[in-house]
């Protein structure tokens, strides 16, 4: 029998079958441990039923992973719903844009999802509009309190295996709940003090929406390290500037300090944000620092 881990807790995996839609609480077998295999929620698996009374089973196989994040340990996802509020808490773009980095570094496509519409202005959006909407991500605006949005991100969901990540507070367990018409995870209040929100997730879990269609609430956590790269490759996880690359007159240009430089041009011409630009320099800068003292 094949299916897909969603859930691990207490040395059990509970994988759902595909052909049965039955979920069956598994063991893994000793040969993983001795193969420093371990097993993730989300990766498919091959598995046999033991007891099918009570639902369990032994995990015989892991299949090949097509992707694999470590924090939040997940596997096998291909989109990414970096969810964010524009007010409580307010909107940080340079936040927002090391999420992206770090998503798209582990082989997921992101797509922005700006919670709590239902407190947003005209402005707000039309703000957000210009930062991102030329970045080629996908952008939804949706209210779990109004439901607005929450069906065009369904289907933009379908068919994939999506996580979901974002600061805490800014509403996943919301949508989540929103999206699979449950309400069972512990939804958080955001502190008037801290403007951030209380982690309420406690395991990563993935439910199926349908055979082919799984999302997983992962852990918020509102600090995002970038990921181990050389600072000249920063440049490849900004979609808007890769478009602009060939137009610079070095192809090693970074977009920093060189001149003719059609991402700088496009800038001042406004046609790239200047708060994404303004982020990337920084990070440039700090994976330089890193990289630097690395190698000392």
């Amino acid at each position: 029998m094949t299916g897909r881990i969603v859930k691990a807790l207490s040395g059990f995996y509970y994988v759902f079958d595909y052909a049965s839609g039955n979920i069956y609480a598994c063991k893994a077998r000793g040969v993983f441990r001795k193969k420093n295999v371990h097993p993730l929620v989300g990766d498919e698996a091959e598995f046999v039923v033991t007891h099918e009374h009570d639902r369990e089973g032994n995990i015989e196989k892991i299949l090949p992973r097509s992707s694999a994040m470590a924090r939040p340990p997940v596997a096998n996802c291909d989109l990414a719903l970096l969810v964010t509020s524009v007010h409580t808490p307010d909107i940080n773009f340079s936040l927002i844009d090391r999420y992206l980095v770090v998503l798209q570094h582990s082989g997921l496509t992101p797509v922005l999802v700006f919670s709590k519409s239902d407190l947003n202005t005209d402005s707000d959006e039309e703000e957000i509009r210009r930062v991102y909407g030329g970045s080629g991500f996908e952008i939804h605006f949706i209210s779990t309190v109004e439901g607005s949005g929450i069906d065009e991100l369904r289907g933009t969901i379908e068919h994939h295996v999506s996580t979901v990540a974002g600061p805490s507070g800014a509403g996943k367990s919301s949508l989540l709940n929103a999206l699979t018409g449950k309400d069972e995870l512990e939804t958080s209040r955001v502190s008037e003090h801290t403007g951030r929100g209380r982690q309420t997730t406690r395991h990563t879990e993935l439910v199926a929406l349908s055979s082919d269609t799984f999302i997983c609430d992962t852990p918020g956590f509102s600090t995002v390290f970038l990921p181990k790269i050389k600072e000249t490759e920063l440049r490849d996880y900004y979609p808007e500037f890769v478009k602009l690359q060939d137009g610079c007159r070095f192809r090693s240009c970074v977009h920093i300090n060189e001149p003719s430089c059609a991402v700088k041009d496009a800038v001042e011409s406004g046609g790239i944000s200047r708060i994404r630009y303004e982020n990337y320099c920084r990070s440039y800068d700090e994976l330089k620092d890193i990289n630097r003292r690395n190698f000392k």
